[in-house]
């Protein structure tokens, strides 16, 4: 199938999950709201009192030394004694359980408790993207974010199951390849008792042994021996044939995998000489005329964004985001995420075409992370720095 109809086909498969998955992050919250929600704040604990009222916990779970963590638990609060956590498999599916931890019995409600869970990641991905795609899927309604790094993020949530209303303050981490998630979880009518000390002890969390890691394997793609860039394995790459080393196009798709092969993004890659770059705003309507062939519109300016990382060869760049809308199906929404880097002779005009972050939320994360890989890694190569020169 060739890679314009399968950009078509976007149209059929967000049509379907349209009414699957968007209607249930409506009722959630709008996704661009969750971004922005701030954690509350709690009731201070003098240090020496939280320390009094807390004990020092320090494990290495199942001997992996990337698990390996401490935290400060309220005094009292006490591993099941029967319940066995020696199973242990680290799944890229079903978040596993590496610690357990309750608080004393009570009679008018369940024991509240702090877990520990694991998973294996699969791909690129911030610690933000994944709490929030992780609250969408379970239908849990958040009430703030605490954002210390992109690896590592807070949040405070609320669900209910069997009638019973509870809370729950997470701290979500990614160490190396796995993602790390603590969590406290309270019934509701204990959380403004419990919530104090809880929020300290979270304070105390820490990864012991903290690892960087490339989540998925990356692949080179050479722009001849002038340039290149790196994308994840899990992507097609498509490349236009070479007319003139002025004007190269290299494409990588991220397609479902599946007996229709649906085209879930897109990120497109144009070098291009600045000798013939008369005018950035020229080549933009040169790129927009492309994307409108392949059934696409440019829109609004959504935002523009100043956080995403180049390579250090870069000598400037900027990133904007725009509505996209499809020629065919008004409904149907796009956020097309451009950047233009300057390299040496070249201009790289970096494009990402993707499902609006409200329309699928967890398509976008995964592209989102792939561009995140492509922006980092676009180069040139060293042949051509030293015949700069």
């Amino acid at each position: 199938m060739k890679i314009k109809k399968l950009f078509k086909v976007f149209i059929a498969l967000i049509l379907a999950l349209t009414f699957v998955s968007v209607s249930e992050q409506a009722q959630a919250q709008r996704i661009k709201e969750l971004f922005g929600k701030e954690m509350p704040k709690f009731q201070d604990i003098p240090q020496d009192k939280f320390e009094a009222d807390s004990y020092l916990h320090e494990d290495m779970p199942f001997g992996d030394k990337y698990l390996a963590y401490k935290i400060r638990l309220p005094n009292d609060w006490k591993p099941p004694e029967d319940v066995s956590l020696s199973n242990y498999s680290l799944s890229s599916s079903l978040m596993g359980d590496i610690a357990l931890f309750y608080s004393p019995p009570r009679i008018d409600a369940e024991r509240s408790k702090f877990q520990l869970q694991a998973l294996k990641l699969e791909f690129e991905t911030t610690a933000e993207q994944w709490l929030l795609k992780y609250i969408l899927q379970n239908g849990f309604t958040l009430e703030g974010l605490e954002y210390f790094s992109e690896d590592k993020v807070g949040s405070l949530h609320v669900y209910v199951n069997e009638g019973q209303t509870y809370v729950v303050r997470s701290i979500a981490q990614i160490n190396g390849k796995r993602m790390v998630l603590a969590q406290y979880i309270v019934p509701s009518n204990y959380w403004m008792k419990e919530a104090p000390i809880i929020d300290k002890s979270m304070k105390t969390f820490e990864i012991l042994n903290p690892e960087k890691a490339v989540i998925e394997n990356l692949v080179v793609f050479p722009f001849l021996d002038l340039a290149q860039f790196s994308y994840p394995e899990s992507w097609a790459p498509r490349s236009t044939p070479v007319r003139s080393i002025d004007r190269i196009q290299a494409t990588i798709n991220n397609i479902r995998k599946g007996m229709n092969k649906t085209l879930d993004g897109q990120v497109q890659v144009d070098m291009v000489s600045a000798f013939i770059v008369d005018d950035l705003e020229k080549e933009m309507d040169h790129l927009k005329g492309n994307l409108r062939d392949k059934g696409l519109i440019i829109g609004e300016l959504i935002e523009s964004r100043d956080d995403l990382k180049f390579h250090e060869q870069v000598e400037f760049g900027f990133t904007d985001v725009y509505e996209g809308n499809n020629t065919q199906n008004n409904v149907l929404k796009y956020e097309v995420w451009v950047s233009v880097l300057a390299l040496k002779n070249y201009y790289f005009f970096v494009t990402l075409i993707t499902p609006d972050r409200e329309e699928e939320f967890f398509t976008w994360s995964r592209n989102l992370g792939a561009y995140k890989t492509v922006l980092k890694n676009v180069r040139m190569q060293e042949r051509a720095i030293a015949s700069d020169q």
